[in-house]
């Protein structure tokens, strides 16, 4: 085997909360598979509630040690694959079913798989950064199918968006909402989730402003939705009185998501459908008896597959869309060339309340 076919990556991982260590790993780079530099990632809550000890103490003994962050873009290195080459800019897709991994027969994967389930229900699969070494690191070698292209005209800044908005397109076509459909659509929640479920639902599927309904908590907030949706505060709205809304997005978690849920089961039509995308750690109480009388369909949505990756790369060339996505673009990236940096990076960001995402920028030389 060639010098070339094997390389030594730097691995920042989390070995327990709160602190990095800086760790070297070789790579061996097989026939299929593509070597690309992670150069930006983006901070999700789930990197923070590992970071923070936030999980569960059986999680992060399962989890740790590992490499964190799941939404990032790169630079290939070499390719042994043929739909990349060096230089070629690309999206990381973190859900990487077994059989993909392995580079091996879907029917020799799980059941799931041999049933031609999404692939992001692969019992055997793995997630970037959820037990398996994420985005950090100098060199991150996957099978071809984890990455695809970033079109040339489409910016880092944007691109880096894509794993937050293929969770919003999973739901979205999961739920079967047909573009520019007349029937009235809500999003629960006011933060990064609900903000980009609603953009792509108005952009991508050209949902009617005055049929997107959004509903939140905090009126600042609230602010950023109002030139392609409509807004209230839940707490002075009385949910029982409209109709129309045959569909619901459900974007809140934590706390707040039995509040959103059964607001969510009053206003909604009879047979409509509630796709729920918020995460919680605790058990979220439901009517069940309004969810029985109106025989309401209730779908949990996880994550994405390649295919919606693939669908933002066209959409994210709709001006009006990045216009929008800009909003939860930062002003600046924070400088990673080291774990004490990296560190630091992970308290500034768990101190933050602001409305932008935190954008990460390694330097690996």
């Amino acid at each position: 085997m060639s010098e070339r076919e094997i390389v030594e990556s730097t691995v920042y991982r989390l070995v327990e909360p709160g602190k990095f260590k800086e760790q070297l790993f070789k790579r061996q780079i097989q026939e299929g598979e593509v070597d690309i530099t992670p150069h930006l990632a983006s901070v999700c809550h789930a990197d923070l509630r590992y970071f923070n000890g936030e999980r569960r103490p059986e999680a992060l003994a399962e989890k740790l040690p590992m490499a964190l962050f799941h939404e990032g873009i790169g630079i290939v290195n070499q390719s042994k694959h043929p739909d990349f080459k060096t230089g070629d800019r690309v999206v990381i897709v973190p859900n990487i079913p077994k059989y993909i991994l392995n580079q091996t027969d879907r029917n020799s994967c799980c059941y799931i798989c041999q049933d031609h389930a999404s692939d992001n229900y692969c019992v055997d699969g793995v997630f970037l950064a959820s037990g398996f070494d994420g985005v950090a690191q100098s060199h991150l070698v996957l099978p071809g199918e984890a990455f695809v292209p970033i079109p040339d005209n489409v910016d880092d800044n944007i691109a880096l968006l894509a794993e937050l908005c293929s969770v919003s397109l999973y739901a979205i076509n999961r739920a079967g909402v047909r573009a520019s459909s007349t029937k009235k659509v809500a999003v629960f929640g006011d933060g990064p989730v609900g903000y980009l479920t609603a953009a792509s639902l108005r952009f991508v599927y050209h949902i009617p402003q005055e049929n997107l309904l959004v509903f939140g908590a905090d009126e600042e907030k609230l602010k950023h939705f109002k030139g392609f949706a409509k807004t209230s505060l839940v707490h002075d709205y009385d949910f029982s009185q409209m109709e129309g809304v045959k569909t619901i997005f459900e974007c809140t978690g934590g706390k707040f998501s039995s509040s959103a849920i059964n607001q969510a089961i009053d206003l909604i039509d009879r047979e409509g459908t509630i796709v729920l995308m918020g995460v919680t750690e605790e058990l979220v109480p439901l009517n069940t008896r309004d969810i029985l009388e109106k025989g309401l369909r209730l779908i949990g949505s996880s994550r994405s597959t390649s295919n919606e990756f693939k669908q933002l790369m066209e959409a994210f060339k709709n001006e009006e869309f990045v216009k929008v996505l800009n909003h939860i673009v930062p002003n600046e990236y924070i400088s990673i060339a080291n774990t004490k940096d990296l560190e630091d990076a992970m308290v500034r960001s768990s101190k933050y309340r602001g409305w932008k995402k935190t954008y990460l920028a390694f330097n690996w030389e």
